[in-house]
């Protein structure tokens, strides 16, 4: 698979996956120009796109998707507990919707949804599985659940949210009180001390590779989030760059490019 998050934070959301067979993007919060520019730098045609999977209805994540599917035909796929939110948001043809309630396939893709505590309507990750090469896209988590470890425990390359540092959220003036306890509640976002004990878990599942996603603008910064996750790592024995590789997916650019090859390959 080739891999690689095209924008994450509170801006907008996209994440593109290619296999041999299939190219899917994971949410598109972003302006269709913005999306375009960053595919070319992939070297993929717009037109191309098999599918756009969407996680969730807040519209960090879907206000792209309309103007994208109109100008390419490209199908939607929704889970069926936000089916109608979705359809009232998203103005397209209703033959582009795909709605599902497990596991499908895009081509060779196999696609596994799974839910993630998070105030929306209702809000999935998704692990997805070229033979056995997996990468998981796992954001919007209010904290890091037995069932989200066992969804994507395995997994090669982890997109993981790591959100906000506590300190500088209750320090920021222009969040109300209602908002910061949101953010730091069961159902906001994942911390950068909760995210590192979520990695260390999942190096000892298997995983080498955690992109740092969904860092936010006014309670976090990158230096702060990997700081944090390398220091407690490395109290546990886990050391970046050896055991874990940790990198960055940014607000306003697209991030590193990734090969997964499944094992029979290598």
């Amino acid at each position: 698979m080739r891999v690689c998050n095209l924008a994450s934070g509170s801006s907008g959301n996209c994440t593109y996956i290619e296999s041999k067979q299939a190219k899917i993007l994971i949410d598109n919060g972003k302006p269709l120009a913005y999306v375009l520019n960053a595919l070319n730098e992939l070297g993929v045609a717009p037109d191309s796109i098999d599918a756009i999977l969407i996680t969730h209805e807040h519209s960090d994540h879907i206000k792209g998707i309309e103007k994208y599917s109109r100008s390419f035909s490209t199908p939607i796929y929704v889970h069926n507990e936000i089916k109608e939110i979705i359809k009232n948001q998203i103005h397209v043809d209703s033959e582009l919707f795909n709605f599902y309630d497990s596991d499908f396939y895009i081509k060779d893709l196999h696609i596994q949804p799974f839910p993630l505590p998070h105030d929306s309507k209702y809000c999935v990750g998704y692990r997805v599985e070229e033979e056995d090469a997996v990468v998981s896209v796992c954001t919007d988590l209010g904290f890091f659940s037995d069932e989200t470890f066992e969804a994507i425990k395995s997994s090669a390359l982890v997109f993981l949210e790591a959100n906000y540092d506590p300190e500088m959220l209750m320090s920021y003036p222009n969040y109300p009180i209602f908002l910061k306890r949101r953010i730091n509640g069961p159902k906001g976002h994942l911390s950068n001390i909760n995210c590192a004990k979520a990695i260390e878990r999942l190096v000892h599942a298997g995983t080498r590779l955690v992109v740092l996603s969904h860092i936010s603008e006014h309670s976090n910064t990158v230096n702060l989030a990997v700081n944090t996750i390398a220091n407690y790592l490395e109290s546990k024995n886990i050391i970046p760059n050896v055991n874990i590789r940790l990198d960055i997916a940014h607000h306003e650019k697209r991030g590193t490019i990734f090969k997964i090859t499944p094992t029979s390959q290598k």
